[in-house]
């Protein structure tokens, strides 16, 4: 495909898994992204495809390593926790660690708690970045960077397109984000993760709408944020949507 493409990845705990379906079934059809925007899971997929790994090889990393298990780690403590799995695995497996090392240019949502904005980072260091995307509120602590804490991008800007529009690109949005009719909302757990899921929609439905094309994955939104053992459904789910949707993708995004 002659056309230049821009892939950006929602955020959404561990339907992130999903993300690494889609970007399995766009290489098949020889569609290879120039640049990836992302936020919070979908970063840290972005982060590892811009690095130079293959979508499966991406997924056989987070399943050896047992790396998604970040979305659950928050849930066993009273207190705020650190993403010190992640950082591990990241400091491990991400072979460059700055913004301007890698193969692909990647632009990661984060949000300023100080200044109450959301930023959208592509350069310095990375993993730092990656940590501050994926630090849920409440469930982990802030990521202190230059003197100024941040949370998970998604808050504000869990489809963070703005980086792209201005590049001539077709761009490809994927969201993971539940949103719609919930009949049931039990428990103090479900009533901040619908909680978490209004706001994060309410940010992201307009950004789907400016998009060439809108890759929902509405089989996702069963899944939980922090259903690790689902891992490899995500990925299926992600990959057989894109596939069924790919003659419809391969008209928008062609040149």
């Amino acid at each position: 495909m002659n056309t230049e493409i821009g892939v950006v990845l929602s955020g959404g705990g561990i339907r992130a898994a999903a993300h690494i379906g889609v970007l399995q079934a766009l290489n098949e059809n020889g569609i290879f992204p120039s640049v990836i925007s992302a936020a919070s899971g979908g970063a840290i997929v972005g982060a590892l495809y811009c690095g130079g790994y293959e979508p499966r090889k991406i997924f056989e990393l987070c399943d050896e390593h047992d790396f998604l298990k970040i979305f659950k780690i928050g849930l066993l403590y009273k207190n705020f926790t650190e993403l010190t799995h992640l950082k591990t695995f990241l400091e491990t497996h991400l072979l460059q660690k700055e913004f301007e090392h890698l193969l692909i240019p990647l632009y990661i949502s984060v949000c300023n708690l100080n200044s109450g904005k959301n930023e959208i980072i592509s350069d310095g260091h990375i993993i730092p970045y990656l940590l501050g995307s994926c630090s849920i509120p409440v469930l982990f602590r802030p990521v202190l960077i230059n003197n100024q804490m941040y949370v998970d991008g998604g808050l504000i800007n869990d489809l963070p397109i703005e980086p792209l529009e201005d590049k001539g690109l077709k761009i490809l949005g994927v969201n993971t984000c539940s949103h719609g009719y919930k009949s049931e909302v039990l428990g103090m757990r479900h009533v901040a993760e619908r909680s978490l899921q209004m706001s994060i929609w309410n940010n992201t439905e307009v950004r789907l709408e400016r998009c060439h094309y809108a890759l929902d994955l509405t089989d996702t939104f069963v899944y939980g944020l922090f259903a690790i053992k689902k891992s490899e459904e995500l990925f299926n789910i992600g990959y057989n949507t894109a596939q069924k949707h790919m003659s419809e993708i391969l008209d928008k995004l062609k040149s």
